[in-house]
């Protein structure tokens, strides 16, 4: 069948059945089991009975008061216990031979893999030749008889069966099928000829390999999930543990946040204080780092000011300075502001002395001044690149 039936595959083979079969889909009950998936394909075997062969039974079952657990049909308990007793032997080809007169039944595994199943006629004369003409046809498998080891069993098996194919066609053996894991009394015996009759508990007892059931689905065993009840009580009881838990921790830091939150309320002064400290020593560190800065220039901002000192009129007030790099900026007052250009050009520390504004008449800003006087901007350069004079 096509991977995409898998989802829904009960409902496809119910519809799909009728045309495959002579059976009406009212007419059968059926059981399948995947065997191998593929990228595109599903391998499976599909089993059907119909329900006017099986009532009778089911009716005659209800009547005595028993209950059938399962209903199989003769290769898949023989299967099932002939994978109990060998297993699966991966390059080997196991032929499940189930003779009764007037049909055979064959069932080929290759490895762990159910090939193939023939029920045919079984002939009155040649009973051998036909049923390894049977085996050898499979198209397209592998029919090498070398491989194949054959286990005979059924109401007319006999001890030595294709006891002539074996030498002339390179057979790799015919034998019983193995039951050497059910414990029986002295002198008791399980005979071949019921062999799938002794497969068939197997359901009820180990998990097998091959599970059809062709029991109606109404008469199966209700098998009660307790996996997800169970699931959910472990659920609750694991939420409910963690909750008990994490309201432990929960209400563990909480006390130790309220310690901390005292203990920071308690040294803030403290903090505060030495904060202040740091930001004084701060504030000293880069005071410090301006004037090494300004004592190592090549003109000292010192010596710039003392200059300015000797060269201006006392009356001059300067209010603002700004030395950076070779240039000079003053704004302040005087009397005469066009006087201080030629006192500055004089001087041997500064050169291109010149206005950087208009000069204006205003009433100096400072406590005391009254009157009115020049306010001016200069700029200037310092000589040359020398050193300090």
């Amino acid at each position: 069948m096509p991977i995409a039936t898998k989802e829904n595959l009960r409902k496809v083979l119910e519809y799909e059945t009728p045309k495959l079969t002579p059976f009406d889909k009212e007419d059968f009950w059926f059981d399948f089991q995947v065997l191998k998936e593929e990228t595109d394909w599903l391998y499976l075997v599909a089993v059907f009975v119909k329900k006017e062969e099986l009532s009778p039974y089911l009716g005659l079952l209800k009547k005595m008061g028993i209950q059938p657990i399962s209903i199989q049909i003769p290769a898949v308990s023989a299967l099932n216990l002939f994978l109990y007793h060998e297993g699966e032997k991966e390059n080997e080809i196991s032929v499940l031979l189930d003779v009764n007169d007037p049909f055979f039944e064959m069932n080929v595994l290759e490895g762990k893999e159910w090939k193939d199943n023939f029920h045919l006629p079984l002939p009155a004369q040649e009973k051998e030749e036909q049923i390894l003409h049977a085996f050898k046809r499979r198209e397209g498998k592998d029919s090498s008889l070398s491989r194949a080891m054959f286990f005979v069993y059924g109401l007319d098996a006999t001890e030595k069966a294709l006891p002539s194919f074996q030498e002339t066609e390179g057979m790799r053996g015919v034998a019983s099928p193995p039951v050497q894991k059910i414990e029986v009394g002295a002198d008791e015996s399980l005979p071949d000829y019921i062999y799938p009759s002794i497969g068939l508990p197997l359901t009820g007892l180990t998990d097998t390999r091959f599970k059809l059931n062709l029991l109606p689905p109404e008469m199966r065993r209700k098998v009660r999930d307790y996996g997800k009840p169970v699931f959910m009580v472990l659920l609750c009881l694991a939420l409910i543990l963690g909750l008990i838990w994490g309201g432990g921790v929960y209400s563990r830091y909480q006390s130790d946040l309220e310690n901390l939150r005292s203990e920071v309320k308690k040294r803030k002064p403290e903090v505060e204080a030495v904060e202040k400290i740091q930001k004084q020593r701060t504030e000293l560190a880069l005071e410090m780092t301006e004037f090494e800065r300004i004592s190592r220039g090549a003109v000292s901002g010192v010596q710039i000011l003392k200059e300015l000192t000797l060269v201006l009129p006392p009356s001059v007030w300067i209010w603002h300075y700004k030395f950076a790099g070779r240039e000079v900026e003053i704004s302040g007052f005087a009397d005469s502001a066009s006087e201080l250009i030629s006192l500055l050009d004089k001087s041997p520390l500064f050169e291109k002395v010149e206005f950087l504004a208009p000069v204006t008449k205003e009433r100096e800003r400072r406590i005391g001044a009254q009157k009115e006087r020049e306010r001016f901007k200069i700029k200037m350069k310092l000589e040359g690149t020398g050193g300090a004079p």
